[in-house]
Parts: structure tokens; C-alpha cells; sequence
């Protein structure tokens, strides 16, 4: 996670307003700094990075919004919805992985199942019937792997990588759109930080 920028020329001596636009020019800032990053939908560590900043921005609205004669509530809204957005799809990006280590693991633990029955079926006498041994292997193979997890699983990763990408679409959709909104201005304007 990107660490917040320090914030020079800070006096605690002076009013709130003027450190609050000090302090909400450069969190703007980092927000604007991901722009050309969060393009590519592969940027996964940036478009979290792009989400701590909207939300350190959130919180510093929330904050300082005494401080200021405009209504800043339509600006935190914008705000949240793309706090949310980043949010929705970096759990996506968290859970996919997830459950593809689960189904290594799950493939790990049938390897060692096997290896552990083969050994003990090498180590034991030669079985009177052996077509009842295979059986009696077989259904102690089949009960410790737990194959019925795999297509939920793989169902799971195919509808969670179909929800990243529709988030990521209408996160494209939001930003595009603020973009044509001159969102930025207008925050800085109602801010007084332009």
C-alpha cells in the first residue's frame, strides 16, 4: 500500500481552513497520481493503492467539511462510490488467488492420500481377492479427496473473475465520467485549493 505523502508547511497556529486545503491539495493529488495506472485493469497493486487514496480523501471531507461554506456532500458521494468500486474489485482480486491455493491444496492433500494407501497397500501381504482389495483402496481414495469441492471451487473463480470485470468496466465508466465532469475542478474550486 502506498504510503500518504508528508505534508509540508503545516502550522498548527493558523485556522482550520488553510491547513485543511493544504492538507486536501496534495490527497487530491495522489488520488489523480494512479490515473494512467488504473487504465490497464492488470494494475492490480495500483488500483488498490488508487482506493487508500480516495479513501484517505473520503475521510479528510468528512473531516474538514465544517471548515467550509460549500456543501461538500455531493463531493463525498462521488467519492464513496469509487471507494467502493476499487474496494468491490480488490476483494475480487484477493479472492481469485485464494481459491486457486485452495484448489492446489486440495490437489496437494489427494497426492498425499494416494501416496499414503499406495504405501500401505505395498507394505501389507499380498490380498487373498484382490478385486475386493482395489475396492476396499478405491473407496478409501474416493472418501479422503473431496473431488466434489473442485467444480464449486472452479465455478467460484469463473464467477468472481466475471464480477471483477464488470466492476472494472463500470469503475472505467465512473472515472471516465468524472473526468468529463471536471470533477476534480470542482472539488478544487469548492475547496479553495486550485
Amino acid at each position: 500500500m502506498a504510503k500518504p505523502a508528508r505534508i509540508r508547511g503545516l502550522d498548527p497556529d493558523r485556522r482550520l481552513r488553510p491547513c485543511a486545503r493544504t492538507i486536501l491539495r496534495v490527497r487530491i493529488g495522489e488520488v489523480y497520481a494512479y490515473e494512467r495506472a488504473v487504465l490497464d485493469p492488470q494494475n492490480v497493486t495500483e488500483l488498490h493503492d488508487m482506493r487508500i487514496a480516495f479513501k484517505r480523501l473520503r475521510y479528510l471531507l468528512e473531516i474538514f467539511g465544517i471548515a467550509f461554506e460549500t456543501d461538500l456532500e455531493p463531493f463525498l458521494e462521488e467519492v464513496r462510490t469509487m471507494q467502493d468500486l476499487l474496494g468491490d474489485i480488490h476483494d475480487r482480486d484477493v479472492q481469485v488467488p485464494a481459491l486457486a491455493e485452495h484448489l492446489d491444496w486440495l490437489a496437494a492433500r489427494e497426492s498425499e492420500l494416494a501416496r499414503a494407501l499406495v504405501h500401505e497397500q505395498a507394505a501389507a501381504d499380498a490380498p487373498a481377492d484382490p478385486d475386493r482389495a482395489y475396492h476396499a483402496f478405491r473407496a478409501r481414495f474416493e472418501a479422503g479427496r473431496r473431488a466434489d469441492e473442485r467444480p464449486g471451487v472452479h465455478a467460484l473463480i469463473a464467477r468472481r473473475r466475471r464480477e471483477r470485470d464488470e466492476l472494472y468496466a463500470r469503475f472505467l465508466e465512473e472515472w471516465r465520467r468524472l473526468r468529463a465532469g471536471r470533477f476534480r475542478e470542482r472539488l478544487e474550486g469548492a475547496l479553495g485549493t486550485a
